[in-house]
């Protein structure tokens, strides 16, 4: 009877050490891996925040690939913006270019601001954004020099947690050539958010 009592307790013993360590090892990889936090909150509404994202101006390549029209497509601006959420608000960085090399017409863009996310649907796959940001938009011949603030108006789809499109307009008001101007939504970036 001793025998099987000692077999018994250490048997107890070996599967609550064991349980300890499995435990301890399950912490310590949600410790090391950010991605495992973002499963504990699937119901949270604003996973977004405390997060960084990056995105880039997908509509030059697309028009390569998929014929708008009948005409010329225009690759327009490469454009890549930078945010990093804190909490329901964002701290955003926009950078574009045109890529025309040999015609001699470049286009440079910069904007800085803040922005705000909303969701919009209980799957919390639609999203809109709003923000203001201070821009500048210049050309090699100055003839379409823009500096000012702008208000824009955003809708996202996420496909995933970490991967969504999105789309903006702006309504721009400041110095140059265009002191007030609406730009409707004409370019989808890809995004990927970072942890």
């Amino acid at each position: 009877m001793k025998k099987v009592l000692t077999i018994l307790i250490l048997f107890a013993s070996a599967s609550i050490s064991i349980g300890q360590n499995q435990d301890s090892k399950e912490n310590q990889e949600t410790k090391d891996d950010p991605y495992a936090e973002e499963d504990l909150y699937e119901d949270d509404p604003y996973f977004w925040s405390y997060t960084k994202e990056v995105g880039l101006n997908m509509t030059p390549l697309a028009s390569k690939f998929v014929p708008f029209n009948l005409g010329e497509t225009d690759a327009g601006l490469v454009d890549f913006h930078w945010k990093k959420y804190y909490g329901k608000r964002a701290f955003r960085i926009g950078l574009g270019a045109t890529l025309e090399i040999f015609d001699g017409d470049s286009k440079i863009f910069l904007s800085i601001g803040s922005e705000r996310r909303y969701p919009i649907s209980k799957s919390r796959k639609f999203t809109y954004s709003s923000g203001w940001d201070l821009q500048l938009f210049s050309t090699d011949t100055d003839d379409d020099l823009f500096i000012g603030a702008a208000k824009s108006y955003g809708i996202e789809y996420h496909f995933t947690k970490r991967i969504f499109l999105s789309t903006e307009a702006s309504l721009r008001v400041g110095l140059g050539n265009q002191i007030f101007a609406f730009d409707p939504p004409k370019a989808i970036f890809l995004n990927v958010r970072l942890y």
